[in-house]
């Protein structure tokens, strides 16, 4: 049997990999074991070199697309086959030595009185068309004679078996020709994505020994044993993609005539079947031009070990440094420099790299992070060639175990704080407060606008409890818009994407008092139109406004006024119309119930009189009230216009 070995290994960020195997052997085909899960990212990504000169023929491999399992494994075993086998003719031995040979129909289960467990009997029809029972319990063989039944049960038996071994696929391989050959396959599958993880040994107050390890998983269906292994930080674009199913076209269904709409023949007709040709035999595709194994060339960029000076604590690698680095502009690869043997189901750890680093020790104090006290960290500088990936990061103190943290990426170049122990010799105490003044009023375009500043002050009280010196690194939030105060700041700050940070140095034993004044400029513009009057004397006041601006302001005022009075008289003339409408309703009411006649004719010819007073005043009252909204309508366009040119 042809066994392919792992020789490569590429591992990528993103949970794929990229495996080379080879094999030497002469046969003409050869089974490549792939994981059912795996399947077709092997069909849609394999690449086959050959040394020698057969050519590639194809890759064949079961679809998902056969018959059933009719056998029940799991139950009823023997009743399965015998569904299977119904029809066929068989020989059948007992346990006392006898041979039945016949035609099987079936079985049957029998209730018993005398017995709890039901009885089958099997149905068999002989040569002489007897049909005979069998008690099942006392048959010891039963054999298929004809060909097609042995098939079908061999068939069945097959698929018995992939179904028990249905995570594993074997793909047969196929080439042109027998004959001593080199066959290197490389695919893409699905592996667990490897795993950054680090160690930092403090040595000294300035030096640190950086090294970092990865994880890696190997949970294919092969031993890795000796395979060169290359990890890759990139991250190549993948997808999962259904290549291996047979693609079944839908097509639409005609259904066919019940008559063909052709006349009977007469016996004078004479009628000929005409004979189709039928199509030349397909050649067999033939395989493309030999493909050798190319060698290719590699080249490393190495990370060499930088001199370590000699301190009271020095650390000695366990490991061996075992990776040449190669850094792109798209990822990081790290080569083993030795062969790793790795078998399926198993993990290991890889040293990638150990040099040492610049570091600085820190107290960094956040209260999200913490109420009340600061967190001991260390800030590093990643001066390697390549790019740390996030992952967990163990911090040793002079060898001994000192705390974690999660290590998040840091480019080449670019320092980063690593807190990993809570410092309880330092009490932290946080308040904020918060104001908001009125600073200004300004005229904008159209616009009444109001400057206001705000202020977020951070007081922090430092209780360094300890004989010695600290220094501590306060962060506080950093809300939109906000900056430092820098005239009233009095400590070294920096700034975060979410922070702001002060870096304090607490005596031994003492007590330490800092504010950390933050503010934001903020405006609110209301349009002029809608102000009030006392607002538009504020605006009139400003020194900063132009004579032209002073006018306009001045103009609008006053058609406001003239507005304000219009309004006024128009609600003065509505409240004398609605009053005079229910005197005009009162005398219409009376006039209807007095007769033309007599005392009651002069007192409904007075009533006519006045009413019709009244209606003339109403008329006059209501033009004059249609004449003031249009002026002041004519007001609010001239408003407009005068805004217009500010």
């Amino acid at each position: 049997m042809v066994v392919f070995e792992v020789n490569e290994v590429i591992l990528y960020k993103m949970g794929v990999g990229w495996l080379k195997s080879n094999a030497s052997f002469s046969e003409k085909e050869v089974l490549f074991p792939v994981l059912v899960k795996n399947q077709n990212d092997f069909l849609k990504t394999f690449k086959v070199e050959i040394e020698g000169e057969a050519l590639l023929s194809s890759i064949a491999f079961d679809t998902d697309i056969m018959k059933d399992l009719e056998i029940d494994y799991e139950g009823e075993a023997f009743t399965s086959i015998l569904d299977v086998l119904s029809g066929s003719k068989v020989d059948i031995t007992t346990k006392d030595g006898q041979t039945v040979k016949g035609q099987l129909v079936g079985y049957q289960y029998l209730e018993s009185e005398s017995e709890e467990v039901t009885k089958l009997e099997v149905i068999l029809v002989d040569a002489n068309s007897q049909i005979l029972h069998l008690d099942s319990n006392e048959i010891k063989h039963v054999v298929p004679i004809e060909e097609f039944f042995q098939k079908t049960l061999e068939d069945q038996l097959e698929i018995l078996v992939k179904s028990k071994k249905e995570d594993v696929k074997n793909l047969k391989i196929s080439f042109t020709e027998e004959g001593e050959k080199v066959v290197n396959v490389s695919y893409l599958t699905e592996l667990p994505a490897w795993q950054s993880s680090y160690r930092i040994y403090s040595l000294d107050k300035e030096n640190a020994v950086f090294e970092l390890w990865s994880l890696v998983t190997n949970n294919s269906q092969q031993d890795w044993i000796d395979a060169n292994m290359k990890l890759i930080t990139g991250l190549p674009i993948s997808f999962r993609y259904d290549i291996s199913s047979p693609w079944i076209i839908d097509r639409p269904f005609v259904q066919r005539p019940k008559q063909m709409g052709i006349s009977v023949m007469t016996p004078e007709a004479e009628y000929k079947e005409a004979l189709r040709a039928a199509p030349p035999p397909m050649a067999a595709a033939v395989a493309g031009a030999p493909m050798k194994k190319a060698k290719r060339a590699r080249a490393f960029a190495s990370v060499a070990d930088m001199d370590m000076e000699e301190e009271p604590y020095e650390y000695a690698v366990g490991a061996a440094e075992s990776a040449e680095i190669i850094t792109t502009t798209e990822s990081v690869s790290f080569s083993l420099k030795q062969p790793v043997s790795i078998k399926k189901g198993e993990s290991a750890l890889l040293l990638l790299n150990s040099m040492d680093i610049p570091k600085e020790t820190i107290n960094i104090y956040n209260q999200q992070q913490h109420a009340t006290h600061p967190f001991k960290a260390i800030e590093i500088e990643n001066i390697t060639s390549y790019g740390w990936e996030e992952g967990p990061v163990t911090i040793y103190d002079l060898g001994e175990y000192a705390g974690e943290a999660m290590l998040k990426r840091v480019p080449k170049g670019e320092k980063q704080i690593v807190p990993y122990l809570v410092e309880q010799d330092i009490v932290v105490k946080q308040e904020e407060t918060s104001m908001s003044k009125k600073i200004g009023i300004s005229l904008s375009g159209q616009y009444y606008v109001e400057t206001y500043i705000n202020n977020k002050k951070y007081k922090l009280e430092i209780d360094n409890k300890c004989d010695e010196e600290k220094t501590v690194i306060c962060e506080v939030p950093k809300m939109y818009d906000y900056e430092i105060d820098k005239k009233k700041i009095k400590v070294d700050t920096k700034e975060t994407p979410n922070y702001f940070r002060a870096k304090i140095d607490v005596e031994p034993k003492s007590l330490t008092k800092i504010e950390i004044p933050t503010f934001r400029k903020t405006s609110e513009s209301v349009s002029i139109a809608s102000i009030s009057d006392d607002y538009l004397d504020d605006l009139l006041k400003l020194d900063t406004l132009k004579e032209k601006q002073v006018d306009i302001l001045k103009k609008i005022k006053q058609i406001r006024k003239e507005k304000k009075q219009i309004d006024e008289q128009i609600n003065t003339e509505q409240s004398n119309l609605n009053r005079i409408d229910q005197e005009y309703q009162r005398i219409t009411s009376s006039i209807e119930v007095l007769i033309s006649e007599g005392d009651e004719g002069k007192t409904r010819a007075k009533y006519v009189e006045r009413m019709n007073n009244l209606f003339e005043t109403m008329e006059g009252k209501r033009k004059l009230i249609e004449e003031l909204e249009e002026r002041l309508n004519n007001i609010d366009e001239e408003i407009y216009n005068l805004l217009d040119e500010l």
